[in-house]
């Protein structure tokens, strides 16, 4: 009997730490585009550590790992005229980082072979059937130069 209650009081003693509420907060790190009027279009979560298919970037001075279609999407949304935020979301916070995308990585930025660069510019990332509406205007518009 003695045993088991000291195993309790132990038990209590080591485990408080995880009942005083605080919890280790964890950054996500968004790229968001919005219209002018700061209506939500849509965002790309980005990467604070290497992973397998991923390119190291630059956005804002800081190091990134990004999906080349996240930079694809990044390049088109500024063509279009939409604002884009790198946020910095802990927990249910988020706090713009930067807010010019003139320093976010392009596809030139971030190591792809030209043809490569070409082939997503031009078609999409593997697996778009669809052309998007910027790339037909911006092909109808190629001999104007």
């Amino acid at each position: 009997m003695k045993r088991s209650v000291l195993t309790i009081a132990i038990a209590l003693l080591l485990g408080s730490g995880s009942w005083s509420g605080t919890a280790y907060a964890k950054s996500d790190f968004y790229i968001r585009s919005q219209f002018s009027s700061g209506g939500f279009i849509g965002s790309h979560e980005i990467l604070t550590s290497p992973k397998t298919g991923y390119h190291e970037a630059r956005y804002c001075d800081r190091t990134f790992w990004v999906s080349s279609t996240t930079v694809l999407w990044t390049e088109e949304q500024s063509e279009s005229g939409r604002t884009l935020l790198l946020e910095e979301n802990v927990d249910d916070n988020r706090e713009v980082i930067c807010d010019n995308a003139n320093e976010f990585a392009t596809l030139d930025d971030i190591g792809l072979e030209p043809d490569e660069i070409d082939r997503l510019r031009d078609h999409g990332p593997p697996g778009s059937t669809r052309p998007s509406r910027l790339r037909i205007i911006r092909d109808a518009f190629k001999s104007f130069k």
